[in-house]
């Protein structure tokens, strides 16, 4: 009799109980980490450069599954200037998401934890080091408790999905009030209502005091998502991350929302991280945009340097399936080959080798570093290797 062939992903019960041993001791490991009392100075660090409000350093963050460790976000490494739009694009499951919630602070726990790099925030009380460096706090390393200072307040986000965002069973001046009271506890019942209405006033909505004493379901999808954008600012935050704001809405409505977006980004003087698999919000809205695969950022740059002078084959594929008014009608649309790789076995090489149509003998060797193609635009593909490092140095 012929044996059975033993498939790749079959796990037997000695290494799925192996598997959870190994998860429990890294997850109570990680919790421990996040309860523990600690001083400023043990999570404060020097920024990079003065002009950004987030560095994200190196950042893994990963999920304890009981099918092995995945891997969301693997290495990543970019800054939201100040007073910018940053636009993170990929397609869905390539770890954009999951970096917003680390900013945040939002992983799913116990599961989801931040293993390792540093997101510094560049917070406007703290000085600067003895080197005359701006001080920040690293996001990463802060303890939970002390998070609450930041988060809501100074780092706000709108979520993904407007008609579940909303308590269905609280009114929507309740919910304002709410992250008021929270941030600003000295302020009187009275004025905090008043603070609530022209929250929604500044949103664009046209009956504020009507829509503060409704209830979400009697509010539409696009209301419903100018009522979360009005709690997103009610902290008077430095950034806002919106994670794709427009998924639930229809074209105008998008349209809409994305011009308050960047009017309002424009008046408070904030920065925007905006999470979108849509190249034309893209390229209508981001100063700097972030390419992403299977968590890993592939290439970086200026709107103008990612639209017009795409370097990554995945850029180019992206832009490709995108549907054109000038595309011919009777040809089927682009889509790239292939399936992105299982996130809990990576491979050693490059993520995309096995989709690309351009890949050297050399992409079956190790992980492509990130190479400076200009100040601005970088890009982690081994077509543009001259023998130099992203820092300008030779390897």
């Amino acid at each position: 009799m012929k044996n059975k062939k033993k498939y790749s992903n079959y796990i037997s019960i000695s290494e799925s109980r192996k598997i959870i041993r190994y998860n429990i001791r890294q997850m109570k490991h990680y919790e421990k980490l996040k309860r523990r009392k600690l001083d400023k100075s043990e999570y404060t660090v020097a920024m990079r450069d003065e002009g950004n409000l987030i560095e994200i350093d190196g950042l893994k963050t990963c999920f304890f599954t009981d099918a092995g460790t995945v891997m969301s976000v693997n290495g990543v490494s970019f800054d939201i200037p100040k007073n910018k739009i940053v636009g993170v694009v990929g397609e869905s499951g390539c770890g954009k998401s999951v970096t917003s919630l680390s900013i945040m602070q939002l992983v799913q726990s116990p599961q989801g934890q931040i293993t390792e790099g540093q997101i510094r925030y560049n917070s406007e009380e703290l000085g600067y080091d003895e080197e005359g460096k701006k001080l920040a706090y690293d996001i990463s390393k802060m303890p939970t408790k002390d998070m609450y200072n930041i988060r809501g307040k100074d780092i706000t986000m709108i979520f993904q999905e407007p008609m579940t965002s909303l308590n269905p069973v609280f009114t929507i001046g309740y919910q304002l009030d709410e992250v008021t009271f929270l941030h600003r506890p000295s302020l009187p019942k009275a004025e905090v209502k008043e603070y609530s209405i022209e929250m929604l006033k500044k949103v664009g909505i046209s009956m504020p005091e009507h829509t503060y004493k409704c209830y979400p379901h009697e509010l539409s999808g696009g209301m419903r998502q100018r009522v979360m954008i009005a709690m997103a600012l009610a902290g008077d935050p430095k950034l806002i991350i919106a994670d794709e704001p427009t998924t639930a809405l229809d074209v105008t409505i998008q349209a809409q929302i994305l011009e308050l977006l960047r009017e309002l980004q424009k008046k408070q003087g904030c920065s925007i991280m905006l999470i979108t698999h849509d190249l034309g919000v893209i390229a209508e809205m981001a100063d700097v945009v972030v390419v992403m695969y299977a968590g890993k950022v592939i290439e970086k740059g200026t709107a103008q340097e990612i639209f017009h002078n795409p370097m990554h084959p995945y850029t180019i594929g992206l832009q490709k399936s995108k549907p054109l008014i000038t595309s011919d009608e009777n040809s089927p649309l682009y889509s790239i080959p292939g399936q992105v790789p299982n996130p809990i076995n990576l491979p050693n090489h490059c993520y995309f080798k096995n989709r690309c149509s351009r890949c050297t003998e050399k992409c079956g060797g190790e992980y492509p570093r990130e190479i400076k193609v200009s100040e601005t635009h970088s890009v982690s593909c081994w077509l543009y290797d001259n023998g130099e490092s992203a820092d300008g140095g030779e390897r």
